[in-house]
């Protein structure tokens, strides 16, 4: 995993700076931030990992003239911007939020945010039209996301809820002079964020089924189901379809049709395909588990119970 391993001392310091920054807050606001950036830390254990939000700007680096030091600073600006989405996509998803001054707690981080990019990028820089599209292309996604099937009918719009990400693309081509990357570096972005999107589905399955909240692999099943539009399948129909039907044997190809789509950036972000193979791996080892553990099941309950013994002794 070099594609991780090659940056922890970059993102210890990008998490450092961070904490630093949101430490100076007013004294209401800087220990709750603080604790929540906590949740995110890369580097901790039993903490929300999302690696590309922070390890982009690094990924890119490679063939670009973008100092190390610069790509910290879009790191944590990146940093502040996962926080402030997370807090609003908490906020349009649970409008009690038990930390009442949440709202401005993200108008703080937003501030810091967009303070690190305006010291890139002033006023009528085209970074803006950039940041403009993917803040555009985020509040679609999250407005319609439960009204429209997207995993189906248009999956880019399922990478749309983390568009966001894609300022690390345009801020270090443009600061390298490569703006003409960035069409073919977004879409390959896209891709991988697409393909994030259906290994937390599938492993938030329940809990977005019982909250009303949009899924691509329940969408899936529903589609295949043939259920009406407004009836999603109940947690019987979606075990069934996991372990029966071998639903996760089409996301798997699915997701490989991605990483074959992602060999066109493969020189020219090495390690973003690399994470995305890493992704890859483990929706196809899943899905190749249930179908090992199906067919023993098929073949009696002692087959199975003996294969489990071996495995695990």
């Amino acid at each position: 995993m070099l594609w991780l391993s090659n940056y922890e001392e970059d993102l210890q310091q990008a998490f450092a700076v961070a904490d630093k920054l949101l430490s100076a807050f007013p004294t209401s606001f800087s220990q709750p931030a603080r604790d929540f950036l906590d949740k995110f830390h890369v580097m901790k254990e039993h903490r929300s990992k999302n690696y590309i939000c922070y390890l982009l700007p690094f990924w890119l680096q490679e063939k670009s003239e973008v100092s190390s030091a610069d790509c910290r600073k879009i790191a944590i600006a990146n940093i502040f911007g996962m926080l402030y989405y997370h807090l609003i996509d908490d906020l349009m998803d649970n409008p009690d939020a038990r930390f009442k001054h949440q709202l401005p707690l993200a108008d703080l981080i937003h501030f810091e945010f967009m303070s690190i990019y305006r010291e890139y990028f002033p006023t009528g820089s085209p970074f803006w039209s950039y940041f403009r599209k993917y803040v555009s292309e985020w509040a679609d996604a999250v407005t319609h996301e439960n009204s429209n099937n997207f995993f189906l009918e248009h999956p880019v719009r399922v990478a749309h809820k983390a568009a966001p990400v894609k300022l690390s693309v345009a801020a270090i081509c443009l600061l390298s002079g490569q703006e003409q990357m960035i069409p073919l570096l977004e879409d390959n972005v896209d891709t991988v964020l697409i393909t994030l999107q259906m290994l937390d589905d599938w492993m938030d399955w329940e809990k977005d089924l019982k909250e009303g909240s949009y899924n691509c692999l329940i969408a899936l099943i529903q589609t295949k189901k043939q259920l009406p539009e407004n009836q999603r399948p109940t947690p019987e129909e979606i075990r069934h379809a996991i372990y029966t039907e071998d639903i996760l044997l089409e996301y798997a190809l699915q997701v490989e049709a991605h990483h074959r789509s992602l060999e066109t950036v493969r020189p020219n972000a090495r390690h973003l395909y690399d994470f995305h193979e890493f992704l890859y791996q483990n929706v196809q080892q899943g899905a190749n588990q249930i179908e090992t553990d199906r067919k023993l099941l098929e073949k009696g309950g002692l087959e199975y119970w003996l294969s489990k013994k071996i495995i695990n002794s």
